[in-house]
């Protein structure tokens, strides 16, 4: 369920498909519960039913009236229950003012830009600076909501947009150079269409309209991919918001053959226009003479070559550093053996599970019915979850001045370890024996370990939580000991690594059995800091997953039980690198191959026109490897000057990629270079074609003019 302000009409100009949306009564202290059901809600939960506005629901166990229903679109993913936002005066937590947060949505004036909007707001709060309470306090951003939304994947975007621009440029450019060259074998065609009255501006309309049908049949089998691209994105984990919403419409149509038609002319004029200049005689004369006019527009076309090199050089680059993130995600070590781990927990925010002592004990008592399926190899409790951060607390070492040492605490009945074959290094983990009466210990992570100790043994050290503030009726939080035990590897995944609030591994594991460790932030979080339940099964998870779920509904029957695969979360934090890397490989193997075809074209085109000078030579005595490095060297110079200007743009554009990148830097050494000796490989094989196609030329063919 998602709280909102009773402006949303007004606010957001929307319109219920049913009922009415809130009012200001609705927003009052007291007022009658109401509740906006989103369409996805209505149809799944209540089966479209058209009665359904002013009938009774219940939600976190409290009674609520339909009020409305949202239409088709509204809202966001994964928010099925909207209900009117009560900002209650003076909310406290045990005596500690609890932190409260709130997100504001305006919508600006015509004409009234989001940065004035931001300096007004903060003209406004510089002014209630010193009667503001001390506890309040207010972040100044203004954003569009759009931009909100998109902004994660604004740097993929721009990269895809970025490349999909090159790309095009690069297939015209070939193009234009293929036309071209294929000109010398139209020449006698051209040349018999002009002895016979036709005019240069007929042959250019001529030419034209024949790359225009070129542009018009690629357009169109563009069109067709870009549908089935939009249809299997999702799977390949494209996860960029209202993808679903994407379609080839009538604006997209337009565009697609608009721009088939510009590409056509503006590629095509180039071609049209240097063989409609040709000496027409002299080609019915000799067509395989050097064409005066052509020749000029070799050195456009190497230009053009050298190009398409440096952007395949960059769109590889780009694609190896997206490959090798990729791998460094699905090979990330989790510290643990994810294979066949169900995860689960039963959320019910309103019964205060988090706090009630009960609810741990009742779910310990479970553990045995668990453990009694088949399949089933070990069942432990976490609180937090593997893979969740852990509320963070300040600790010291006994002996040693205070530092800034803080730990997320994590709390773990014994076959923790077990289930998740957590990999011990040094000292034990917890058994049966550590319980309420036995003295306090703790096991730590590695990161942490190595943060507090540095070289010495982590075993048998003293931990010391600072005593914190004092609540009404409970006394000081804090001021306990352990006795650390053991030491195990680092827990983590590559979506916490990405974000640095979450991507710390510090942590202290402590035994449910015995006394949790409280602070401030654990006791303002008492109510949200659910236990969860871990199970190993030695074959298909699946089976299990039913029984999990009805046991946990058993001991929270008001609950939501979410359960799901360890294994399947982290995979699907790879489907986004794994798009990336997808897209990134497929855009650089076109550039690739248009860099070769464009390489081989010029070349070829090149050793057309100097057939006669090449015959010459060998006729002189020139060899075939003279021909070879005749043609190598012409097209080495173009492939070297086009590695340094991709590698120096590549250096730039990969910075870009920086904020998706996971393991690997922008400048990774070892992707510059494979890459690159990948591009010089095909480049000179691009190369030898058309030396092999000069060393047949025939001398005496070529001075008896056939």
């Amino acid at each position: 369920a998602e709280p909102v302000h009773p402006y949303t009409e007004a606010l957001l100009r929307a319109a219920p498909r049913a009922g009415r949306l809130f009012n200001e009564a609705d927003a009052v202290e007291g007022a009658q519960g109401v509740v906006l059901l989103s369409y996805g809600a209505w149809v799944t939960w209540f089966r479209a039913d058209e009665g359904i506005v002013g009938a009774p629901v219940e939600l976190n166990t409290e009674p609520h009236i339909v009020i409305g229903v949202l239409t088709d679109g509204f809202g966001f993913e994964g928010t099925d229950f909207w209900t009117p936002l009560v900002v209650e005066t003076g909310e406290r937590v045990d005596g500690i003012a609890s932190d409260v947060s709130y997100s504001a949505i305006g919508r600006l004036q015509s004409g009234v830009s989001p940065g004035q909007a931001l300096a007004e707001m903060r003209t406004l709060l510089a002014r209630t600076a010193r009667t503001r309470p001390p506890n309040l306090s207010f972040m100044t951003h203004v954003t569009p909501l759009q931009e909100q939304r998109g902004r994660p994947f604004h740097a993929a975007l721009l990269m895809l947009t970025t490349a999909t621009g090159l790309v095009l440029l690069m297939t015209c450019a070939n193009v234009a150079g293929l036309l071209l060259a294929r000109g010398m074998v139209r020449a006698p065609e051209l040349g018999i269409r002009g002895a016979l009255g036709a005019s240069r501006s007929r042959i250019v309309r001529q030419l034209l309209t024949e790359c225009v049908v070129l542009g018009v049949i690629g357009g169109s089998a563009g069109l067709v991919l870009a549908v089935g691209i939009i249809r299997i994105a999702p799977a390949m984990g494209a996860h960029v918001p209202r993808l679903a919403d994407v379609g080839v419409d009538l604006p997209v149509l337009a565009f697609a053959a608009g721009l088939s038609v510009i590409t056509g002319l503006l590629f095509g004029s180039a071609p049209a226009i240097a063989w409609s200049r040709v000496d027409l005689a002299r080609i019915m004369n000799d067509a395989h003479a050097p064409t005066a006019g052509v020749g000029r527009a070799t050195n456009g076309q190497a230009l053009l070559v050298g190009g398409q090199v440096a952007l395949a050089l960059v769109f590889l680059i780009s694609a190896g550093l997206l490959l090798r993130s990729f791998v460094a995600h699905i090979t990330f070590d989790p510290g643990f053996d994810p294979t066949n781990v169900v995860s689960s927990i039963p959320f019910d925010p309103s019964s205060d599970t988090g706090s009630n002592p009960g609810y741990t004990e009742a779910l310990m008592t479970q553990m045995d019915r668990i453990s009694s399926v088949p399949d089933v190899e070990a069942v432990t409790l976490a609180s937090p979850l593997p893979l969740h951060p852990a509320a963070s607390t300040p600790m010291a070492v006994a002996g040693r001045p205070a530092s800034n040492l803080e730990a997320g605490v994590r709390r773990v009945t014994p076959s923790y370890a077990e289930t998740l074959r957590l990999r011990l290094l040094e000292g034990r983990f917890f058994t049966e024996r550590d319980t309420e009466g036995s003295p306090p210990v703790a096991v730590v992570s590695e990161s942490f370990a190595r943060e507090a100790f540095g070289a010495e043994p982590a075993v048998g050290q003293q931990l010391l939580q600072p005593a914190g503030p004092s609540l009404p009726g409970r006394g000081p939080i804090g001021g306990g000991s352990w006795e650390v035990i053991g030491v195990v590897a680092d827990v983590s995944s590559p979506f916490l690594q990405t974000y640095p609030l979450f991507a710390s591994v510090n942590d202290i594991y402590l035994s449910m059995r015995q006394p949790r460790m409280e602070s401030a932030t654990s006791a303002l979080l008492q109510g949200f800091e659910l236990a969860g339940v871990l199970v190993r099964t030695s074959g298909d998870p699946s089976t299990a997953i039913p029984f999990i779920r009805d046991v946990l509904t058993e001991v929270v029957p008001s609950a939501t039980v979410n359960v799901g695969l360890i294994e399947t979360r982290l995979s699907d934090a790879a489907a986004q690198p794994r798009f990336y890397a997808l897209c990134a490989a497929l855009f650089g193997l076109v550039a690739l191959v248009l860099a070769a075809i464009g390489l081989y074209s010029l070349l070829s085109y090149a050793v057309s026109q100097r057939r006669r000078e090449i015959g010459v030579r060998m006729a002189l005595g020139a060899d075939q490897r003279d021909v070879v490095m005749l043609v190598f060297r012409q097209g080495g110079i173009l492939i070297g000057v086009g590695v340094i200007v991709g590698l120096l743009a590549a250096v730039a554009a990969t910075r870009i990629l920086g904020s998706i990148l996971f393991g690997v830097t922008p400048a990774d050494p070892l992707t510059f270079t494979a890459v690159t000796a990948l591009l010089l490989t095909v480049a000179l094989v691009a190369c030898w074609l058309p030396a092999r196609q000069a060393t047949r030329i025939a001398p005496m063919d070529v001075l008896k003019g056939t």
